[in-house]
Order: structure tokens, then sequence, then C-alpha cells
């Protein structure tokens, strides 16, 4: 028998939010007719100029993709930052490996504040590190100075999720600066919700600042780009010549690069896709009956106790309509659900479908 990797058996696999394809043959629905906000993805979908220039080059894809130096250039303007911390992957899970390889050695410490995306602690185990877990409060902010008191010599990445995954919240910049000023680990800010929430929160400005500030951006969501896998991290310049070392070559493809090129250049049509997405989610938190939790984000996290997560889901797939269980996300999340702001129409379905679910329950016992 051959042997693997110790770590594996500590590894759960990676479960994806429900497909459309999967509920409708598994509850003999049609597909048409069912809508998917379980993993945070734009149902807007990207603008016609977009769709336009991925047609017009479909014809290139016989071709090895060129490294996209221009759209350096191109996000450096969006977010006034410098184009020489710019790195690319293909999407944000891409550039959190490379990252994860370059700097988490056998038996180094990671901070992941929970509950929050799994891939941190994924990428910690694969590259031999262990995480230590630090629990958020109530209302799922970061404890600060619990946080900072659990840093050890073994220490060398935090990882916090801002908007956070799954709670939609966000951890202020004095927060940020205040971890990075205190550790000579380093700070990794997952920012792939940023656009949804107020830019006073974005933190990518910093990183020239300081030497040990990672920010991780992606065009998946609020470019509506999640099938084309494109991301990118704004980090120190004496990381960037690792990151390009470690890389595989070509993980980038074509497609994605005119995509997102051709996203950032219509900020007409982001600037208002931004506001349905702000106007839907404010929209759900008020009509939804069951506690909500405020949100700079696509989605919403919503606590429908007394039931268990799993039901709720289970009841909503059978009506056409799917959202994410965030048990998934560990201990005490069993009776939350997370739903992604779809348009007007498919919040007005979700509304529905979860207020007959809440007029069952017990009124005495609620």
């Amino acid at each position: 028998m051959f042997s693997k990797k110790k770590f594996l058996s500590e590894l759960e696999e990676y479960i994806p939010g429900k497909s459309i394809e999967d509920t409708a043959r598994e509850f003999r629905l049609d597909p048409k007719k069912i809508i998917k906000l379980a993993s945070n993805e734009n149902n807007f979908g990207p603008s016609s100029v977009v769709k336009k220039a991925i047609i017009e080059n479909i014809k290139g894809i016989n071709i090895y993709p060129r490294y996209p130096t221009e759209l350096k250039g191109l996000i450096s303007k969006y977010l006034k930052i410098p184009k020489e911390n710019i790195v690319f992957g293909a999407g944000g899970d891409d550039v959190l490996d490379v990252l994860g390889k370059i700097i988490i050695d056998k038996n180094d410490e990671t901070i992941i504040t929970s509950p929050t995306f799994a891939m941190y602690e994924f990428v910690t185990r694969i590259c031999g590190g262990r995480p230590k877990f630090i629990q958020r409060d109530e209302n799922f902010d970061v404890p600060i100075n619990r946080l900072l008191s659990s840093i050890s010599k073994k220490t060398k990445m935090i990882f916090l999720c801002s908007p956070n995954n799954p709670t939609g919240n966000v951890t202020e910049r004095k927060a940020v600066e205040k971890m990075l000023k205190e550790t000579r680990a380093y700070v990794y800010v997952d920012q792939a919700y940023i656009d949804f929430s107020d830019k006073k929160y974005s933190v990518s400005d910093l990183v020239p600042c300081y030497k040990n500030l990672i920010v991780l951006r992606t065009f998946s969501k609020a470019f509506a780009l999640a099938g084309l896998r494109f991301g990118y991290g704004i980090i120190p310049q004496h990381l960037v010549k690792d990151f390009e070392k470690v890389r595989l070559p070509f993980s980038i493809n074509n497609l994605a690069i005119v995509a997102a090129k051709a996203a950032l250049e219509d900020q007409r049509y982001l600037k208002k896709i931004l506001r349905l997405i702000k106007e839907g989610r404010e929209y759900l938190i008020k009509n939804i009956k069951f506690r909500t939790y405020p949100s700079q984000a696509n989605f919403i996290l919503v606590d429908v106790s007394p039931n268990f997560a799993k039901d709720i889901v289970f009841e909503l797939q059978k009506k056409g309509v799917i959202i994410r269980n965030c048990a998934i996300f560990g201990k005490g999340m069993e009776h939350f659900v997370r739903v992604s702001v779809g348009t007007l129409t498919q919040n007005k379905k979700l509304v529905r479908e979860l207020d007959s679910f809440y007029k069952k329950l017990d009124r005495n016992f609620r």
C-alpha cells in the first residue's frame, strides 16, 4: 500500500453549493425554474460589453495565454495602487494557494477567525502548517486583542475575510493596521466582496505601507466572472518574484483575461449592478422574517432558529430555491443559512418561500 501525506486524514473534502442541475435531477424540477442563491454568484451576469469581447476572442483559445501585463495598469488605475504590487491567479483560490506555498512551511501556524471561508484551513494543512482557530464574538466580529494574544513565534499568517464569508461583516481598517503593527506575521485580508461595501473598508491602499499585508481581490463577484476564474493579489513587492516563480505557467486563460479587461473598462455597468445588489440586500434584510445580520457583501446570514438549517435548505430545494447550509462553517452554525442577493424576482421568491416556512413555527415556542 502506497503511503499518503498525514494531513489528508485531518482534511475534510470541500463541498460546494448544490448546482441547479443536481437539484433538478434530485427533485424532478424544471431547471429553468430553479433559482440558485447559495454560492454568492452575481446573478445579473456580466455586461454586454464583456460578452461581446469573449465572443470576439473565441478564435484565440488554441493559443497559450500571454501574461496580462496590460491588466496591471487597469487595476492600478481602478484601485489607485502601484501596479508592481499586483499578481494574478486562476481565481482567488489560486492566489491563496501560491501564497501558501511560498509562506507556510511544515509546522508553521496560521490564525483563522471562525466561522469563515474553509480554504484558509485547507491551504494551511496542505502546506504542512497547523491552523489555530479564534472564535468570533456573538456578532461575528473579530476579537482583536484575543487574536493578538494568540500569536506565537510559529505564526506565519493571519487570515481575515472582510467582508467575511458567511457573516457579511467587515473588519475595520484601524483593526487591520493594529495587527500589522503588532506582528511580523503576514496579515492576509480577503476582500473578494469589498466592491459591495463602503469604500472606507478597503485596505488595498495600505499594501505599499506594510511589508506584511496581503490583500486578495477577484473578478468572480461584482464583475460576475466566477466561471472564468480570474483573481488577483495585492502583495508586498518582496513577495512578487517568489510568487511568479511558484505559480503555474498559463494558469490564467485567454477568455478570462479578455473578460476582466472589458469588465474593468465598463464602469457604468459595474456601478449599476452594485446599486441593484445593494438595493436587493436591503430588501432581503427588511422582508425576511427570521433574524438577519448586517451585511456589506452580496449575501446575508440568516438565523432560522429553532429550525435546523439542513431542514430549511432541503424544503426550499424541493421548491426550486437553493440556499447555503452554514453548518459546513463549523460548530454553532447549525441554525444558520446564507442567502445570496439575486434579482428582484429571485429575491421575492426567496422571501415568499422563507415566509411560508416561518409561519409554520409554533408562535408560543418563539
